[in-house]
């Protein structure tokens, strides 16, 4: 300052004009016993882009507990995003909210509730690949 100058330090410029994105969180569907598909929408950038995004879900409401969480990352604007869920138990409440992470933090949506069906002992299913194996009447069948 003794020739005029000033100085001023940022410790950050990468989320220098950017806030959280805004996240919506729509009911899942389809549902299944063992399985759902989650539905969220980044519907703000928040001025930077989101380079993630996903959901949280569990069976205890506050999602305090969560049993696990889906991650994608990239370079997202505004628009709905999907994810594919299973291993779930079947007759179980869930609950899920999706988020989208950009340089000014994370926005989530709010929270919803869904149920998988009932368990049926006469067709339970098994994960295999990208179908379901069913067994009908002692007989294996591919879905």
């Amino acid at each position: 300052r003794a020739n005029g100058f000033s100085v001023r330090c940022v410790s950050d410029l990468s989320s220098f004009g950017s806030s959280v994105p805004t996240v919506t969180t729509s009911t899942p569907s389809p549902i299944s016993d063992t399985s759902a598909t989650l539905n969220g929408n980044i519907t703000a950038t928040g001025g930077a882009n989101p380079t993630v995004r996903g959901f949280a879900y569990s069976t205890d409401s506050t999602l305090t507990a969560v049993i696990a969480t889906t991650t994608e990352s990239g370079s997202f604007g505004t628009g709905a995003f999907t994810d594919f869920v299973f291993g779930l138990s079947c007759g179980t409440s869930y609950y899920s909210r999706a988020y989208a992470t950009n340089t000014g933090g994370t926005g989530f949506g709010t929270t919803t509730s869904f149920n998988t069906s009932s368990c049926s002992p006469y067709s339970p299913k098994i994960r295999f690949l990208n179908g379901f194996i069913r067994f009908l009447n002692g007989s294996i069948k591919i879905l």
